[in-house]
């Protein structure tokens, strides 16, 4: 891997193809706007069926697929030292979100919005230190949007800075396993002791 171009998280280049960010800029749009219609149709029918349903549409991931003003700059520029920067601005966001999660005993998480729409949150089991019990790790899922440019490497090697713990593709995440390098990356932090669930 030469120095400057760092592989991408799938093993591939590193960058989108800047014709490719054009057109997604541009066409994302109606996209989104069709999709949080559908949404928006689909709770209001839920409502007025009275229906008590498991699984809602899948609003947060839109925005994941969404691609910002400042993401796009980002993915132009091409330079790893930027995609390294916002990564490490990140962390401080994960860390902030932990304290904001709440739940009942017996009930389900709640996760703040905001959180929730830019990563998947679970909580999963601490599986080292002595109240691994009573104070759960809670996982992030960082999608490979937010560290792409500088590689997965890069990134957990400054999550690893940042105090995190890193758990390896495969691995069980709460409910699910934790994704692949080209999908995202599982990163665990002690819960905060009034928010164990």
């Amino acid at each position: 891997m030469s120095e400057g171009h760092p592989q991408g998280a799938d093993g591939g280049p590193a960058h989108l193809s800047r014709i490719w960010l054009l057109v997604r800029f541009v066409f994302q749009w109606p996209v989104l706007l069709v999709g949080l219609a559908l949404a928006v149709a689909w709770y209001v029918c839920a409502f007025l069926a009275n229906a008590v349903v498991e699984a809602e549409p899948g609003v947060d991931r839109l925005a994941t697929y969404c691609l910002g003003p400042r993401r796009l700059a980002r993915e132009w520029s091409r330079d790893p030292g930027r995609w390294e920067d916002h990564f490490r601005a990140l962390l401080p966001e994960l860390r902030a979100a932990t304290t904001k999660i709440s739940s009942s005993p017996g009930g389900r998480a709640r996760y703040p919005l905001g959180a929730r729409f830019k990563y998947g949150m679970t909580h999963t089991r601490a599986e080292h230190g002595e109240n691994s019990d009573l104070c759960p790790d809670i996982a992030f899922t960082v999608p490979a949007n937010h560290y792409r440019g500088c590689g997965p490497e890069a990134a957990r090697r400054i999550a690893r800075a940042d105090g995190w713990r890193i758990i390896a593709p495969g691995r069980s995440v709460g409910n699910g396993k934790a994704p692949a390098d080209r999908d995202g990356l599982a990163l665990a932090i002690p819960a905060p002791r009034g928010n164990a669930a």
